[in-house]
């Protein structure tokens, strides 16, 4: 016969009460943070970074327009006492636009600049002022030179009944062996000489242009080297 099994409940004294059963408390379900605005700070530096590109994109136009027209900046042949330059816009066959330019107190011509003194000296100061401006005395070779050259000069006897300009022409060499002082042959055919010149008297060994109210494009005249006069100094233009 099965034994039964009888249960009891036993309590002890100062026994802990047991825990009651408590909830998990429930996660609490945190809110999505708003879209922040963009700070004022961030705002200025996108701001600096549109000038800093806009700036950039200004100087890299100005470079390219002034390689693609020129300008007076790139003087290599021509005196540095004038700091103004006047330059004029032509075509070349080998370069196509290209700029001309002389110093703005000096006058243009074909290849070169031509400066037109106010003050007089004797032959040999007057190429020493010449070559101290990167230049030297005029060398005339050809008639559209000369008569380039004769119209200026008719144009300074206004108050003055003539002149005389110094040009780069002696024979203090040899007597009656005209020599131009940058060695360019001297041709008797492209000389310009009045009538009876030279004529060497009292030892007349430099050539000077002698300008009057009625003068004739033959005008060259012989006169001696000490004698102080005007002066025409000639250097090439710059071409780029």
């Amino acid at each position: 016969m099965a034994s039964e099994v009888t249960y009891i409940e036993v309590k002890f004294k100062n026994a802990p009460p047991r825990p009651a059963k408590t909830k998990a408390p429930a996660e609490k379900s945190m809110p999505q943070s708003a879209p922040q605005k963009p700070t004022w700070r961030f705002l200025w530096l996108i701001s600096a970074l549109l000038l800093l590109l806009c700036v950039s994109l200004l100087i890299a136009l100005i470079v390219t327009l002034l390689k693609g027209t020129g300008g007076c900046e790139k003087h290599k042949a021509l005196p540095q006492s004038s700091a103004e330059w006047r330059c004029v816009l032509g075509r070349a066959e080998e370069k196509g636009r290209v700029w001309t330019c002389c110093p703005m107190d000096w006058e243009h011509f074909q290849s070169s600049c031509y400066y037109f003194s106010k003050d007089i000296m004797n032959w040999g100061d007057s190429e020493t002022n010449c070559t101290g401006m990167g230049s030297h005395l005029v060398v005339i070779n050809t008639g559209t030179e000369q008569d380039f050259i004769f119209n200026l000069t008719k144009r300074t006897v206004t108050s003055i009944p003539d002149k005389s300009y110094y040009i780069g022409l002696t024979d203090q060499a040899q007597e009656g062996q005209w020599h131009w002082v940058d060695q360019t042959p001297y041709n008797e055919t492209a000389a310009f000489w009045r009538q009876n010149e030279p004529n060497n008297s009292n030892m007349e060994n430099c050539a000077v242009m002698h300008v009057e109210k009625k003068a004739h494009r033959k005008n060259w005249n012989d006169i001696q080297c000490s004698t102080s006069v005007h002066r025409i100094c000639e250097t090439a233009a710059t071409r780029f």
